[in-house]
């Protein structure tokens, strides 16, 4: 989101879970394993028992799905 101009923040509660998709407009190319701020942030959600996902094609913008264990 660094790069963007614009980004889309969707949050939504399924199967006692809590999901949270950001999109954005920018250059894509977002990698978790490059070592970058995505990697921290998949850490610290891994550390609550949840999950993320990255889709981030370059010249795409990306897309980030972070899911966390949430009470009903």
């Amino acid at each position: 989101m660094k790069h963007a101009g614009a980004a889309t923040v969707a949050a939504t509660r399924r199967n006692g879970s809590l999901v949270v998709r950001i999109r954005d407009d920018g250059v894509g190319g977002a990698l978790p394993s490059a070592g970058s701020g995505m990697a921290g942030i998949t850490d610290r959600i891994a550390a609550l028992g949840g999950s993320v996902s990255v889709t981030s094609p370059s010249g795409e913008g990306t897309e980030v799905v972070a899911e966390l264990p949430c009470g009903s």
